[in-house]
């Protein structure tokens, strides 16, 4: 065999290769957003399912883990996502047991589908009084399906919660005496358990900890 037909064959190869790793790289992504979030104990705030399919789709199903002694869910509410279509959409919000949003789900009605990025889902959520530090929102057993039934790949990203304390002296209102507690003990080291003054639990107390707090005053 020449040469010249050997070169030819080798990239033949690569290309078919490199075209088929291209092909298995591809999925659908489901996210958390936003990515993280720093909310205060008693804080009521939302998470949306954010889907941008790398195929057309129709239906989606879904699950939430999250730490119950952190977090209550109060409501799951459809978003746009498939509502583009033009199309009646049929939407259940689940139900929540012990840390876990079970089988909430969506799809549109008739002959039609999606392919534009959008929000699937819109959860609202309560920290609880006694939450503190930073938790994770984990999605589970989560399927895209395409009009004909068929599953989509996918790739999932989730969250992560910081619930944080910015009224340092305990006098139910985040105002300048919390902020000079923080101002006290600049540059100091901590460690677990961490001191209310540093308030991002990041084992220092510097001008983050004081924007916190600045940020949440009443």
């Amino acid at each position: 065999m020449s040469s010249i037909k050997k070169i030819l064959i080798v990239a033949t190869i690569i290309t078919l290769l490199v075209g088929l790793t291209n092909v298995s790289a591809a999925a659908s992504d489901v996210t958390l957003k936003p990515s993280s979030q720093t909310i205060a104990p008693g804080e009521t705030f939302t998470v949306e399912i954010f889907v941008s399919p790398d195929v057309d789709i129709a239906g989606i199903q879904f699950d939430l883990l999250f730490d119950s002694s952190q977090f209550q869910v109060s409501d799951v509410s459809e978003g746009s996502l498939f509502k583009q279509s033009g199309m009646d959409t049929f939407f259940v919000s689940g139900s929540v047991n012990s840390g876990l949003l079970n089988d909430a789900y969506g799809c549109i009605l008739g002959a039609s589908d999606v392919a534009t990025p959008a929000t699937f889902a819109i959860i609202t959520l309560t920290a609880t009084e006694q939450a503190n530090g930073r938790s994770e929102l984990v999605l589970k057993d989560v399927i895209i399906s395409d009009p004909e039934g068929n599953s989509v790949d996918l790739e999932l990203t989730n969250t992560v919660i910081s619930v944080l304390i910015f009224d340092i002296n305990q006098d139910n209102v985040v105002d300048f005496g919390d902020y000079g507690l923080v101002e006290q003990h600049f540059d100091e080291t901590t460690s677990y358990p961490y001191p209310l003054w540093d308030v991002n639990q990041d084992n220092i107390v510097n001008v983050l900890d004081m924007m916190l707090v600045l940020s949440h005053m009443d």
